[in-house]
């Protein structure tokens, strides 16, 4: 074999030893992306990469606290403090960096964004995950929200109804007389059942009180 050829077979390996080289070091090197949700949940993905501190415009930060399934509502813990219900449905989008999920999908603890709902909707039409529940376990500045306080239980005969205004009194068996507000994102069946209030009949309800006379609805739990 004549130098020339020498020369270039050497030239060959080298190259090829190279290009393995880069291969080998392309596949230890980290996927420059954001994790899906199911990986943070399996603990495969820390780190800063899976939040998403921004709020837009009109959003409101919070902390699920609480997941009903079977009335389809979160509770949530607002930035500033307040405690809020959220309604939603099957057709509520679940978005965690651009990628869509099922409500169901929310654990409490998750931080998430999300807009007011319209007055003429009686569920929140979207909600963005900003950071899920296992990413901050291990971060000493995560915040745990407070315990749920119990929702209050009102039962008694009704008394005053104004139907415009949403409101009506409830008049125990023993205490002062209640009223108790309906909230105007209150679900479909809860207007159905205050709608089909008369005075004189029986009712028992769940909701919180505003002061000791003034009563926010949740739900109805006998409505006649």
């Amino acid at each position: 074999m004549n130098i020339s050829k020498r020369f270039w077979l050497k030239c060959g390996i080298l190259v090829a030893l190279g290009a393995s080289g880069l291969l080998a070091l392309a596949s230890c090197a980290p996927i420059d992306r954001t994790p899906t949700l199911n990986e943070v949940r399996s603990g495969t993905a820390r780190g800063r990469i899976t939040e998403d501190s921004t709020v837009l415009p009109a959003e409101i930060s919070a902390e699920v606290a609480e997941i009903d399934r079977a009335r389809q509502e979160l509770r949530v813990l607002t930035a500033d403090g307040r405690r809020v219900a959220l309604p939603y449905d099957p057709n509520t989008r679940l978005t965690y960096h651009g990628m869509e999920y099922r409500v169901d999908d929310l654990e409490a603890g998750d931080l998430i964004a999300y807009r007011p709902m319209p007055r003429d909707s009686r569920y929140v039409e979207s909600i963005r995950i900003q950071e899920p529940v296992q990413a901050r376990a291990g971060r000493s500045i995560a915040r745990t929200a407070p315990p749920l306080r119990r929702n209050d239980v009102v039962e008694g005969t009704v008394d005053r109804i104004n139907y415009d205004l949403g409101v009506f009194d409830i008049r125990p068996r023993s205490g002062r007389t209640v009223t108790v507000s309906i909230p105007y994102n209150a679900r479909a069946a809860d207007v159905d059942n205050f709608r089909a209030l008369r005075r004189g009949d029986h009712v028992r309800v769940e909701g919180e009180f505003v002061n000791p006379e003034s009563f926010q609805l949740l739900a109805f739990l006998s409505p006649r």
